[in-house]
């Protein structure tokens, strides 16, 4: 059978990838594609989103010292501005593949982003995220919840519950609300907790559903219960995410990555008619 393209398969607590080196395959319509199929659960490789090494444009400084241009497309074939557990996979491959050394800067469409390996653990620098920027409101539909909402990297939308709701259904109804969110949102439910510093939240991801860690997630709950003023372990059902603000304004997040496995990809696994 005829090798479609290699992967590798990485995830961050949880938060599955498939990775590919996109450097020949620059198509929005080709790339959106082979995430829709490739990511689909028990048809094919299944993962939550589909990472791609680019190549950079080099048109500025950041770029020009970029090891590379990441990616994301969500396993619905849309892409991502960015993802926290996804760029923190992704370099964990770039160090282990060579392309970059422990400590790393690539491009995203949300802007450069600094990481530093130690498997299994990575850091990211998520830059400075602006607490100021929290609104809140009360999303209506399924069920009229209280929100607060912020953009780290990608727009989210945090609730704190009392671990009763359908986190699917619900989640699902609040991230296509385009009339409340234009460009819909990941939606972090946060359980009842008694310490600022230890949190549990679950997330559903625009364009994935619920996933088992979510980075850019955990950096907005705690944003939203510590207002980022001391370093907060947000645990997530797939493991947890460290998130650590700095005295220069800047967010680290934390966590464990696994690289889980290298092959091919055949013509089976990209058959639309197979489900």
């Amino acid at each position: 059978m005829k090798n479609i393209v290699d992967f590798c398969k990485v995830h961050g607590n949880g938060n599955d990838f498939i990775v590919i080196d996109g450097r020949d395959r620059q198509s929005f319509e080709e790339l959106s594609r082979l995430a829709r199929l490739l990511c689909r659960r028990h048809f094919s490789l299944g993962a939550d989103g589909l990472l791609v090494v680019a190549p950079t444009s080099g048109g500025s400084p950041d770029e020009a010292s970029a090891a590379f241009h990441m990616r994301i497309f969500n396993a619905d074939g849309s892409e991502g501005e960015m993802c926290g557990n996804g760029a923190r996979a992704i370099a964990r491959w770039a160090f282990e593949m060579g392309i970059a050394g422990r400590s790393m800067t690539f491009t995203t469409l949300a802007g450069p982003v600094s990481a530093f390996v130690t498997p299994p653990f990575v850091d990211i620098d998520m830059g400075e995220v602006n607490t100021s920027s929290i609104t809140t409101g009360v999303a209506s539909g399924v069920a009229r919840l209280p929100y607060s909402f912020l953009t780290v990297g990608v727009p989210h939308c945090v609730i704190l519950t009392d671990g009763a709701l359908d986190v699917n259904s619900v989640g699902k109804a609040i991230s296509q609300d385009f009339a409340l969110f234009p460009h819909g949102a990941n939606v972090s439910f946060v359980l009842p907790y008694s310490d600022p510093h230890d949190v549990t939240a679950v997330t559903y991801e625009r364009g994935v559903g619920v996933t088992q860690s979510c980075g850019t997630g955990s950096v907005a709950v705690a944003a939203v219960v510590s207002k980022l003023r001391h370093a907060v372990r947000v645990h997530n059902p797939g493991g947890v995410n460290e998130v650590i603000p700095r005295s220069d304004g800047h967010v680290l997040l934390r966590g464990k990555t696994a690289i889980v496995a290298t092959g091919s990809v055949l013509e089976d696994a990209l058959l639309e008619d197979i489900q």
